[in-house]
Formats: C-alpha cells, structure tokens, sequence
C-alpha cells in the first residue's frame, strides 16, 4: 500500500505542476479542476458506496490513496483531455478521451490487484466504470464549454 500511495503522490504532484502548462486561464482552470474533482469523487465514491461492488480497505493509507487519485490524478488527466480538445482535432480527442477511461479502468484493477480497494465478487466486471468514465468526460466538457462561455460573457477571460 505504501508504494502505491507513494506512486499516487508523485504522480499527482507531476500532474498538478503540469498545469501550469496548459493554455487555460488561471479561473477557468480553477473551476474545471475543481468541478473534475468533485464529480470524479462523488461519482466513483457513490459506486463504491451503495452495493458491495467494491468498497475502500480499512487502512488510512488506503483511504488516502484512493482519495488522491480520484481527487487529484484523475481529475487532472481529464483537463488534460480537455486541453488536447481544445489545442487539436476532434480525432485526437476521441482518442485520448479513450485512452483516459482505460486509465481509469487500469488504475481501478491495479488498485484491486494491491488491495486497496476490495471486492466481495471473484469478478469483476468494468462496464459500470466505464459507464460512469464516459458519463465524466462528457458532462466534464459541456461544464467546460458552459464556463468558457459564461467567462467570456462576463468578460473574465478573453
């Protein structure tokens, strides 16, 4: 578990640093990563909560683990994919918006594999995660595109 939390914070703090590069404005970064934040937590802790699908294990470090990724990493490599919308073709974007849900379904099986997070069944089954993945992605750009638009509006942002 300590290598996985370690991993998990060397990866966000990367991440987080990698923002600076994006050509966003500082308050519309702001908003999309906190909006990506929370609906990336509320929705995948609300499929761990309701059934026993999969649940977080007892130890603080993995309860801290799984809050850092779906708080911070995976939150960031979703702007991220917004970014390569923003900058490249429509392609690119389908693409890397692919290559985030299997992120996200591999990051959630090798969380499983370390036993961070626990399941009752012998399988697993990630049609549910990959469902609520694309849910994500595109409630995540159209709240995008909404806040671009309401920036400029209000003139915030040019």
């Amino acid at each position: 578990m300590f290598i996985a939390l370690t991993i998990t914070i060397i990866l966000s703090v990367f991440l987080m640093l990698s923002l600076r590069y994006l050509k966003f404005e500082i308050l519309e970064l702001t908003l999309l990563f906190l909006f990506s934040s929370y609906i990336c937590q509320n929705t995948f802790y609300k499929l761990f909560s309701p059934y026993d699908r999969i649940s977080i294990a007892d130890s603080g470090w993995a309860k801290l683990t799984v809050k850092l990724h779906f708080g911070i990493t995976l939150p960031v490599l979703l702007i991220i994919v917004l970014y390569i919308l923003k900058c490249t073709s429509f392609s690119y974007y389908v693409a890397s918006g692919i290559g985030w849900i299997v992120i996200v379904i591999v990051s959630e099986k090798a969380l499983l594999l370390s036993g961070i997070l626990e399941t009752q069944n012998e399988k697993w089954v990630p049609l549910i995660d990959i469902a609520a993945s694309i849910f994500i992605l595109l409630l995540t750009n159209f709240v995008w595109k909404t806040i671009h638009i309401l920036l400029k509006k209000e003139q915030v942002i040019t």
